[in-house]
């Protein structure tokens, strides 16, 4: 990764890097009584740090992307300990970030004549980021338990913005009443009244009072993954096993905020979309650059207008997916679709998420180049560096 890819990255994001100290940066930190440890902060407030271990506190994160040995789309994360904290583009040192492999190379760099050990903190919390598709906060927030299950962190690390929560909430509350109304629907025909006329306005209320109790029910379990008792019921009724229902729900939630983050990638996006497939995103001066270098960088053009249309098929062909699934269970009455897609959901936030990823990071290094749109030609080697980022995120796709 060059400078010019870390500067991108570094100004454009949350999905696929994550800088601890910049997080603890945004809030307004509280005093503290002389002597306490800025990691945990005072006794009375919120921890501060993400870490325990300052090194890590101040290090970035990246993921990055291949296949496995049977051609499927995995991630991994590496940290990268800059060699000044207030300048990440003077560059580091690079390790894996799992603790089996960062802890030999923490005493290899900075060990001297002491050892370096992880607390069991911060070993949960390096665990945790290998293990998200990204460390965009909403998935980092589902993590929360088992980020903190040693000792609280700030919740600006899982701050989610009122407008991408209520949108998310939407789009599960829109889901989870027609599925209520189906049970409850499947519930009235096992017990119809000898003399359907004699059913009251009151029974009728009492109905969609009921339908409504439980869809709030299910909206929050899911955004909990939470079981109470009417939303175990509502999944037992749909043949889901006690055993399942939080990883469900789990899942359930993560893919309905890929789907309103996806439609809105779509709609925010569409002058970039649109750019790069128009002669605007040719050079300006291309009439000035050596014939051969102007190829190769055609080529490349060509070659990330095909990968960011790759990464749209890849997302909108597993939404569609979802969407089936959906379907057989509120149409068709066929759950294994729906409960198939549900379980297999948590393996294929890493596709979705690194895709989204992909068009985030690449649509926010295309405002930064063009003035967030104003300037639409640009300059040769402003697309030399732009195109190869590009190409660099979809490594592995």
């Amino acid at each position: 990764m060059d400078k010019d890819d870390l500067t991108i990255l570094l100004s454009s994001g949350k999905f696929l890097c994550f800088k601890p100290s910049t997080l603890a940066q945004a809030y307004k930190a509280p005093a503290q009584p002389e002597g306490t440890d800025p990691g945990t902060g005072s006794e009375n407030g919120p921890p501060l740090a993400l870490f325990d271990l300052d090194l890590l506190q101040k290090s970035i994160f990246f993921k990055e992307t291949g296949l496995t040995d049977e051609g499927d789309l995995a991630t991994s994360t590496r940290v990268m300990l800059s060699f000044d904290e207030n300048d990440a583009l003077q560059g580091g040192v690079s390790s894996a970030a799992h603790p089996d492999l960062l802890i030999p190379a923490l005493n290899k760099w900075y060990g001297g004549q002491g050892q370096i050990d992880l607390t069991p903190h911060d070993h949960a919390v390096l665990d945790c980021l290998c293990r998200v598709p990204t460390f965009d906060p909403f998935i980092l927030l589902s993590y929360r338990e088992t980020l903190e299950s040693h000792r609280k962190v700030h919740p600006a690390y899982y701050d989610v913005d009122r407008v991408t929560s209520d949108g998310v909430k939407k789009v599960i509350d829109r889901r989870a009443s027609r599925l209520v109304k189906l049970a409850l629907g499947e519930e009235e025909e096992m017990d119809v009244p000898q003399d359907p006329a004699v059913e009251t306005q009151a029974e009728g209320d009492t109905l969609i009072s009921r339908q409504r109790s439980i869809s709030r029910s299910l909206v929050d379990a899911i955004w909990t993954s939470r079981v109470d008792d009417q939303t175990r019921s509502l999944l037992q009724s749909f043949r889901i096993a006690d055993g399942d229902m939080r990883r469900v729900l789990f899942a359930w939630k993560g893919i309905s905020y890929y789907e309103y983050i996806f439609n809105g990638l779509m709609r925010d996006h569409q002058d970039f979309f649109r750019w790069l497939g128009s002669s605007e995103s040719q050079p300006r001066d291309g009439h000035q650059i050596d014939p051969g270098r102007l190829k190769d960088l055609a080529a490349r053009r060509t070659k990330s207008i095909k990968a960011i249309r790759q990464s749209y098929v890849r997302c909108a062909g597993l939404l569609s997916r979802y969407e089936d699934a959906y379907g057989a269970l509120t149409t068709d009455n066929n759950p294994k679709p729906f409960q198939g897609f549900l379980m297999a959901a948590p393996k294929l936030f890493t596709k979705l998420g690194v895709d989204i990823g992909r068009f985030g990071h690449a649509s926010n290094g295309w405002a930064e180049m063009t003035n967030k749109g104003r300037r639409y030609r640009v300059s040769y080697d402003r697309l030399d560096v732009f195109y190869d980022f590009v190409l660099s995120l979809h490594q592995g796709s």
